[in-house]
């Protein structure tokens, strides 16, 4: 009978992420689109926001119970464990909702509630691979969630934040110095800082550094002095990445550099440039670093050393074509035979339980939440927080790229992690704060509009 439960419920998933997936288009459009009519808007697409917004969270604690309870179901040694961290998580996303709401009157749902839908599906795909990697991505989350509720506040009060390019960018070289003296091997890349038993990785704090020093610096600058004097901090943090061995995260500091020089210079040719300089350091990089190597063959031919190097990519693929269509069903996978498959490779133990077709549903929700980024980008005024919202935007979307294109084959692996659903403490941590940046500059756009109205209104009365 439970066999029959799970096989059910591989077709559930599905038709929930679909309708997921419709009511993030639908409240994209309400939130984006031009509407002429303004009472129109305030009346009808007011009432079709809620509608939507309502079922979208329906959804999403249908998706999380139904895949709680077959792990429930499932388990021989955690039942009440996992029964206990079900009702533990549903308060979690209610206290969240909650919470929302009370501090802020017009809030970006849209970025909110795919953030929770993905983080929904982490909970459930790890907790099945390991109840303690499952548990300990729920605390995570709450840290996380915790800091990104209250960020926006700080964005709208501190004025200052575009004035101290020279204190992110010190801190950042600062911090990546001493990790070169203290750090922890980890994965072959000495990027970790252990303090007892609790471990950070100090690269992921200083990626949001990195962002605001760019988005400070570049605010009122454009000419090629500014590109240079921009390019040599930033050259020095990647040198240093690079002598860690932390090359995933070289990489993605690169694109956010040549990505917000773009930007803000509107200048194609920095960004071609940046581009061809990033394939002569990827030459670079093969020629002088033996497990870059390694990754190179194993994506060009993994079946010529299936057992070793191409061991992991292997297994990756076997998942996603396992998977099929419809999926295995919850629990009936096996994707603990992939390392590394709670980080690096959660995407393909999603294909191979839930199935393509609701794997390129997530990707789909992945892009709005991109999507958003960029119109929350597009609509301030200040060029500061357009730079720093571009630069989180293209963040979440590189690194998105990267993990699902190197567990597709379609690029060599690279060692990153997936936003809000692979594990990770502080990678986690850290992209839930930049939602939270994300909702801080939303917050102040509203205000904007909302003070640009009074003015409107008061000229038209006198």
């Amino acid at each position: 009978m439970f066999e029959i439960i799970i096989n059910i419920t591989r077709f559930i998933f599905i038709l929930l992420a679909i309708y997921f997936t419709y009511l993030c288009y639908k409240l994209y459009r309400c939130k984006y689109k031009a509407v002429n009519n303004k009472k129109n808007k305030s009346m009808t697409q007011g009432s079709n926001e809620n509608f939507y917004l309502k079922n979208q969270r329906i959804t999403l604690l249908i998706t999380h119970f139904l895949g709680f309870m077959i792990l429930i179901g499932a388990s021989d040694k955690h039942k009440l464990d996992l029964l206990i961290l079900y009702v533990e998580q549903v308060m979690f996303f209610m206290i969240i909702w909650f919470l929302l709401k009370k501090l802020y009157t017009e809030y970006n749902y849209l970025l909110w509630n795919t953030s929770l839908y993905l983080i929904s599906i982490s909970f459930i795909i790890l907790a099945r691979i390991d109840y303690n990697v499952g548990y300990r991505q729920f605390l995570m989350a709450i840290l996380g969630y915790l800091f990104a509720i209250i960020v926006p506040i700080f964005i709208d009060r501190f004025t200052f934040l575009d004035k101290l390019e020279w204190v992110y960018i010190g801190i950042s070289i600062i911090f990546l110095v001493i990790v070169n003296f203290v750090g922890t091997e980890k994965h072959g890349a000495t990027n970790w800082i252990l303090i007892g038993d609790f471990s950070f990785q100090p690269s992921e704090i200083i990626k949001i550094l990195f962002i605001l020093f760019l988005a400070a610096y570049m605010r009122k600058r454009d000419k090629i002095i500014h590109v240079v004097i921009a390019a040599i901090p930033s050259l020095i943090l990647i040198i240093l990445l690079v002598y860690q061995k932390d090359l995933g995260t070289a990489l993605i500091f690169f694109i956010i550099f040549i990505s917000v020089i773009y930007i803000s210079t509107n200048k194609p040719f920095y960004f071609l440039g940046g581009l061809s300089g990033g394939i002569v350091g990827s030459f670079i990089a093969y020629k002088y670093y033996s497990h870059v190597r390694d990754r190179v063959e194993a994506w060009i031919n993994p079946w010529a050393d299936i057992d070793r190097k191409g061991y992991q990519i292997a297994q990756s693929l076997f998942a996603i074509g396992a998977g099929g269509f419809f999926g295995k069903g919850l629990t009936k996978g096996m994707p603990k035979v992939i390392p590394a498959v709670e980080t690096d490779i959660i995407f393909a133990a999603i294909c191979e339980e839930f199935g393509n077709i609701f794997s390129i549903l997530l990707i789909i929700i992945m892009a709005l939440f991109f999507l958003s980024g960029i119109k929350i980008a597009k609509g301030t005024k200040d060029n500061f927080y357009l730079l720093l919202a571009s630069g989180i935007s293209c963040t979440f979307a590189f690194q998105m790229f990267l993990i699902l294109a190197g567990v597709t084959k379609l690029i060599p692996l690279t060692g990153v992690t997936l936003p809000f659903v692979s594990s990770g403490g502080t990678s986690l941590t850290m992209s839930i704060i930049m939602l939270g940046i994300l909702e801080g500059i939303h917050i102040k756009n509203q205000k904007g509009e909302t003070n640009e109205k009074k003015k409107r209104t008061s000229k038209q009365k006198r």
